[in-house]
């Protein structure tokens, strides 16, 4: 799966996506999810961070690797911070990268740079 999030992030949001996206049939097949983070703006604390962990860790209850593709300090350092969240999660493992190619590496794909930089150009809905 992947998702784009694009402008200013905003939490409700992001937890209309995600419990939309847990509830489709779809979610059962998916184990791997990369998520575009590299056109968005974060304006957050630490309380933002923890609201977003706790939705995330109540609505995704399936196991699954999921990887942000950052490029600012400021989006890195949050990610980074959530991921702290997450260690001992039994069900979601975070990482974050800066490249396509080392997306592609985390989430152990089969596919090219292009391919995915392609998929997260023409994506049908981002948020």
């Amino acid at each position: 799966m992947t998702v784009k999030f694009e402008g200013d992030f905003c939490i409700k949001t992001y937890e209309r996506h995600i419990l939309d996206f847990t509830q489709k049939p779809e979610w059962e097949f998916i184990d791997k999810v990369l998520i575009d983070l590299r056109f968005c703006k974060i304006n957050y604390n630490i309380e933002d961070l923890y609201k977003i962990a706790e939705i995330k860790k109540n609505s995704m209850k399936k196991k699954h690797k999921s990887v942000q593709l950052v490029d600012k300090p400021m989006i890195t350092a949050l990610v980074h911070l959530l991921q702290n969240e997450f260690i001992t999660d039994e069900f979601i493992y975070l990482e974050y990268c800066s490249t396509i190619k080392m997306a592609i590496n985390l989430l152990d794909l089969d596919l090219e740079e292009t391919k995915i930089e392609s998929i997260l150009n023409n994506l049908e809905h981002t948020f």
